[in-house]
């Protein structure tokens, strides 16, 4: 698996809930009429005097059962609206995906030159996952058994690195200097066409920032003192043109070396 197909397969499902939302997004106002209902009661061979009720959208009907766990307010705007947050944290997962996995491709390799940056040098692991690979080395010389220390060490180089974020512009550029890329600003200015990038870290921090309040707080518009719980209003423009520039960005990303 390359890191791009491992950002393309969180992206795409981010993608599907974008649309599950558009979907499903119940327009019905009235009823069911009477006749509908008696013509696909008999069509589904249920019992014509049935509790059905009906939800339609722009794409979909969906028919509710008596006793059903769903009703029609389940598929509201506001309702289906955790479908959009939800897109959008994969979304952002899948960028952080992405990074991990160049970083955990290139990083031992990249550890192995003379000349190193400040943070390659700062990079630490944990005494524990140090005194194991000590002590599969010792087994593995006892027993005659081949041991790599290079895929010992990517092991928990990748351990270590899958406990922290990699998700705004700061966390993206310092992950790419861990294999040796210190110029990532100036690369994607060049990718971006632009004379700086300032716009794109903000966007990049913004939806970040988006992310954690979804995770972390429900995306629950905080209060000093009591008041009504609200969420923060979100809408398919807003996490489309997020997922749209996570593409971008990550395409961008692919050509820097």
């Amino acid at each position: 698996m390359t890191p791009k197909q491992a950002f393309d397969d969180t992206a795409a499902r981010a993608r599907r809930l974008l649309h599950l939302h558009q979907a499903l997004v119940n327009i019905r106002k009235y009823r069911i009429r009477k006749d509908w209902k008696a013509s696909f009661c008999g069509l589904m061979h249920w019992p014509k005097d049935s509790a059905i009720q009906r939800v339609d959208s722009k794409e979909a009907i969906v028919v509710l059962r008596a006793g059903a766990t769903l009703g029609p307010s389940d598929f509201s705007s506001e309702a289906l609206d955790d479908l959009l947050r939800s897109a959008l944290a994969f979304g952002v997962s899948a960028l952080d995906r992405y990074v991990h996995e160049r970083v955990v491709k290139r990083i031992v390799s990249a550890l192995r030159l003379r000349d190193l940056s400040r943070n390659q040098q700062d990079l630490t692991i944990p005494a524990v996952a140090s005194r194991r690979m000590a002590e599969s080395a010792v087994v593995a010389q006892r027993t005659g058994r081949s041991f790599r220390p290079a895929n010992e060490v990517r092991k928990t180089i990748q351990e270590a690195l899958h406990k922290r974020p990699f998700q705004t512009w700061r966390e993206v550029d310092y992950a790419f200097t861990l294999i040796g890329i210190n110029d990532l600003r100036n690369q994607l200015q060049a990718r971006y066409r632009v004379g700086s990038l300032q716009a794109v870290q903000a966007q990049l921090n913004s939806i970040a920032a988006r992310r954690n309040r979804i995770v972390h707080e429900g995306d629950l518009v905080r209060h000093e003192r009591g008041g009504q719980v609200r969420r923060h209003p979100i809408d398919p423009r807003t996490v489309r043109e997020a997922l749209d520039f996570l593409d971008t960005l990550v395409g961008h990303l692919e050509h820097v070396a």
